[in-house]
């Protein structure tokens, strides 16, 4: 398993070029697994970066799920569906921007 913790203010978004990069750190130690863990949201080209090559990415509100106690392997389920709904983000923005 490798994983990529990285800390983001919450405008910040991560780009695909860091799941490019954890993508190429799976293939060199050949893992299995792989999981980004970010404070912050990710870019829809890194979602679905992530998605399409099965890195589990977990944001700010899975990451909070996941502190709470749901498994690793729950927020699997929910990787590449998007980030909220559509009041969730409003309440985001309406917070951040």
């Amino acid at each position: 398993m490798v994983i990529q913790c990285e800390r983001y203010t919450p405008k910040g978004k991560i780009p695909s070029g860091e799941m490019r990069d954890l993508l190429g750190a799976k293939v060199h130690f050949k893992v299995d697994v792989a999981v980004f863990v970010a404070t912050t949201y990710f870019s829809g080209p890194a979602e679905k970066f992530a998605t399409v090559n099965d890195i589990l990415a977990v944001h700010r509100d899975h990451l909070g799920l996941w502190n709470n106690g749901a498994s690793l392997l729950s927020l699997g389920a929910a990787n590449g569906l998007g980030q909220g709904d559509r009041s969730h983000r409003e309440r985001w923005k309406e917070t951040y921007e």
